[in-house]
């Protein structure tokens, strides 16, 4: 198991944009006038409870250097609980059979129970991928498909399932959902190669209020 947190980074507002077809960019970029390595982050100013979480994903995130994260997540504002997170990392690992994938949950109140997390190594078929994670009051399912699927059943490449002893620890506070692109531990990308991935779509459980997205 894999727990890593995610500083120190520099964070800037340019690497994240929608673009005229309505398609949301996350990038990874070196910034002359920041003196480094800059990421993405965001975050939505409503707060989701139980539901289903899909995401539809432009990107060869099966090849990032061993230094690039892509995080898909729920965070409740205190580190070490109420988070559920789906993240493409290998944390700066360069085994090539290093896990590249990982699926992980936190419980609701901090020192009841350890996390739970699962990995994997994937190899994907192309660029497009579907994540998703369906979360209820016992348990949370997560999903990864290849291509853009909304039936659960097609092209899998990876799904867990929290274990049946971790229900009473399953977050309950609703949270805001978070997207970001950084770096683990805040080092350059071995390649030095810029990074960028698209987010075709994203579906999120029915809520009130206006949705508004904050850019780090």
């Amino acid at each position: 198991m894999f727990l890593f947190i995610k500083g120190p980074n520099n964070w800037n507002s340019n690497n994240v944009w929608v673009d005229d077809n309505g398609k949301l960019h996350l990038k990874l970029s070196y910034s002359g006038r920041k003196g480094g390595w800059t990421c993405a982050e965001l975050y939505t100013n409503v707060k989701f409870g139980f539901g289903t979480f899909r995401w539809f994903v432009e990107g060869a995130i099966d090849k990032f250097d061993p230094r690039v994260v892509l995080g898909l997540f729920t965070y409740g504002g205190v580190d070490g609980t109420n988070e559920i997170d789906i993240e493409v990392a290998k944390w700066g690992r360069t085994e090539l059979v290093a896990s590249n994938y990982f699926y992980t949950v936190y419980p609701h109140t901090l020192g009841i129970a350890q996390p739970v997390s699962n990995g994997t190594r994937i190899s994907l078929q192309g660029t497009y991928t579907t994540h998703q994670f369906t979360w209820t009051s016992d348990k949370i399912s997560f999903l990864g498909q290849h291509g853009f699927m909304t039936s659960p059943t097609e092209n899998r490449f990876y799904s867990y399932q929290t274990p049946t002893a971790f229900a009473p620890s399953i977050p309950y506070t609703s949270a805001p959902l978070h997207m970001n692109l950084w770096l683990f531990q805040g080092k350059p990308p071995m390649n030095g190669q810029t990074v960028e991935i698209v987010i075709m779509t994203s579906s999120i459980p029915k809520h009130s209020g206006l949705l508004v997205i904050h850019i780090v």
